[in-house]
């Protein structure tokens, strides 16, 4: 693998990590939150991260590949 892609491949893990631990960890834990919702906002955020990441980790990688 190229030294570039390895670079971009643990660059994008820890900013998802981030991602996940910023903005679902704390609403999960709020207090005020029904279990259903807690429930959707976790699934949904994780699912939506990896998506995400996932699908700007191909494109770059299609970049630093090409280039």
């Amino acid at each position: 693998m190229n030294k570039k892609v390895k670079i971009l491949k643990y660059t994008m893990v820890i900013l998802a990590c981030i991602a996940i631990f910023s903005t679902i960890l704390p609403n999960v834990l709020d207090p005020h939150e029904t279990m259903a919702g807690k429930i959707s906002i976790a699934t949904f955020g994780i699912v939506g991260t990896c998506l995400l990441f996932s699908i700007m980790y191909f494109i770059v990688k299609k970049a630093i590949l090409r280039g």
